[in-house]
């Protein structure tokens, strides 16, 4: 899923209570995996290199993946979670369930780009039938429904939101959603 997708579907996901009081902790959990592809992205591209080089190559480094892969790590995550709830801090245990979930949704949809999801337990990869981006592996159609699940959640979530964190978080979410639609189309065609 497209970065921006994970926290609107985060949001649905944890329920009314814990968006309308955590909507923050929610939303940084589920944007948090990706960072390190940002990072990655920005440094790449200060380096000079060209998107072709940067997916094809650079992306598959053994260092970049360890680090992608150390962030979609259902181990260390379920570690990071048991350890949450051992130690009574709920905030925290909300905030690793909410990179667990960006991870679970993430292992369907990546077929070239998949992750080692039980990292550092195993380096194994699935290699999903569908990609949320690749038009061989259904790219179009999951980028379709991916589309209309993000502006229709967003629209119910502003609708339907009480507190103000939510409701900013939701509109900052769908701008930046929208803006990387934007970037990728005039990037990609």
């Amino acid at each position: 899923m497209n970065t921006p997708a994970h926290a609107i579907v985060n949001l649905l996901l944890f329920g009314k209570n814990k968006r309308e009081r955590h909507a923050v902790i929610i939303i940084i959990g589920a944007l948090l995996p990706d960072l390190p592809m940002l990072l990655f992205y920005l440094q790449a591209k200060w380096r000079g290199l060209r998107e072709l080089e940067i997916w094809r190559h650079a992306y598959f480094t053994d260092g970049w993946q360890a680090l992608f892969d150390t962030f979609h790590s259902f181990p260390l995550l379920g570690l990071a979670c048991l350890l949450a709830w051992w130690l009574k801090k709920p905030l925290w245990l909300l905030f690793f369930a909410s990179m667990f979930v960006h991870s679970v949704f993430d292992f369907p949809l990546h077929h070239a780009d998949a992750h080692h999801h039980f990292f550092p337990l195993s380096m194994w990869q699935f290699h999903s039938p569908v990609s949320y981006w690749d038009p061989q592996y259904y790219g179009r159609i999951v980028g379709a429904i991916e589309l209309f699940t993000v502006l229709a959640g967003g629209a119910w979530l502003l609708r339907t939101g009480n507190a103000l964190a939510l409701k900013s978080g939701v509109g900052l979410i769908l701008l930046l959603y929208l803006s990387a639609w934007g970037f990728f189309v005039l990037l990609w065609g």
